[in-house]
């Protein structure tokens, strides 16, 4: 997977409805992932948890834990994992961050010259 941006894009699917966001971060010191609450069609019916995430600098935020059909992070789809819901946009002004939970999936490169980050499959 090739992003020539600084963001991040995602899809999730929730009832066969695709919700695809960009304006998401790779976050390299979170152990999950997290989507703003507000811009996707939370499923408040289904169970969850609440958690508390605390950041550097002191910073918290109040979170959901759900389970989701699948998330889809460039040409990788992940079915059935957890993310966590939270009021993020208004909070640190980004759509979600993905967290070493996906992130440790994949060998990933930074390329600052040309702005891009290379998504590789691990091999066994």
């Amino acid at each position: 997977m090739d992003f020539s941006h600084p963001w991040i894009w995602w899809a999730r699917i929730h009832n066969r409805q695709l919700y695809s966001r960009y304006n998401c971060i790779v976050d390299t010191g979170s152990a999950s992932t997290a989507v703003d609450i507000n811009i996707v069609s939370f499923n408040y019916q289904k169970p969850a948890i609440i958690k508390m995430l605390f950041g550097i600098g002191g910073g918290e935020q109040e979170v959901v834990s759900q389970e989701v059909d699948s998330l889809k992070l460039g040409q990788e789809t992940f079915k059935n994992i957890n993310i966590e819901f939270g009021d993020l946009a208004v909070d640190f002004g980004i759509n979600g961050f993905i967290g070493t939970d996906l992130l440790s999936q994949f060998l990933l490169s930074i390329d600052f010259i040309k702005q891009e980050i290379i998504f590789s499959k691990q091999t066994e």
